[in-house]
């Protein structure tokens, strides 16, 4: 049986500070949220477990099918996504779009950062519907970041706590918490830093302007 906190433990297990920013949201809201966020990490894995582009795009195609028939509904992610789609939480449109990012990504040959990074605004964007949150530049702006601390990159300018509050007075906690991942995100210490969750619910309390 599907729950939220099937999908919850999913994400802590696999991607334990990626969960802490979801901290905040309301219970029906986070499993939804994690799910999306743990098919974002589901589709990195398919393209770096690829030894060729067309690998990826054949494992890809297999999550287009499988969404497209609505055939399982159960606790796998597979499950769970397709639980909120007969739910209308979430929309199939919605995880095709994110399906087709990650294989504009897998095309990409020599040049993947923009489309790394576009698969990633996607995934912040479809949680800030999620979440009721207004489009905003700080979709693009933290999806790219997160990309691209998670891939050695440089992140960029990433927005404050204060600011993102300024743009969102509610419901943007955790754009405030992944935003702060991002500029740790170079970080190698970060995966062994033990205050890390005081950390982020001190961003997300205090609204710091740095």
């Amino acid at each position: 049986m599907m729950t939220d906190k099937n999908s919850w433990k999913h994400l802590r297990q696999n991607a334990p500070l990626l969960s802490y920013s979801l901290l905040f949201q309301p219970p029906g809201e986070r499993g939804i949220m994690a799910d999306i966020l743990s098919l974002g990490l589901e589709f990195d894995f398919i393209l770096s477990q690829a030894s060729e582009p067309m690998l990826a795009l054949i494992r890809l195609k297999w999550w287009e099918e499988q969404i497209a028939a609505a055939n399982s509904v159960g606790p796998d992610l597979l499950g769970r996504i397709n639980s909120h789609i007969a739910r209308g939480t979430i929309r199939g449109d919605d995880i095709n779009r994110l399906i087709t990012c990650w294989q504009d990504y897998a095309e990409e040959g020599n040049s993947p950062d923009k489309a790394g990074q576009k698969c990633w605004t996607e995934i912040i964007a479809l949680c800030g519907k999620i979440s009721h949150l207004p489009e905003s530049p700080l979709f693009h702006q933290i999806g790219s970041a997160l990309y691209n601390s998670r891939n050695g990159l440089d992140i960029g300018i990433v927005a404050s706590a204060r600011e993102i509050d300024n743009i969102y007075k509610k419901n943007a906690e955790f754009l405030i918490a992944l935003a702060y991942l991002a500029r740790r995100g170079g970080d190698h210490t970060l995966p062994n830093d033990h205050l890390i969750l005081f950390k982020i619910l001190w961003q997300v309390l205090a609204r710091p302007s740095a």
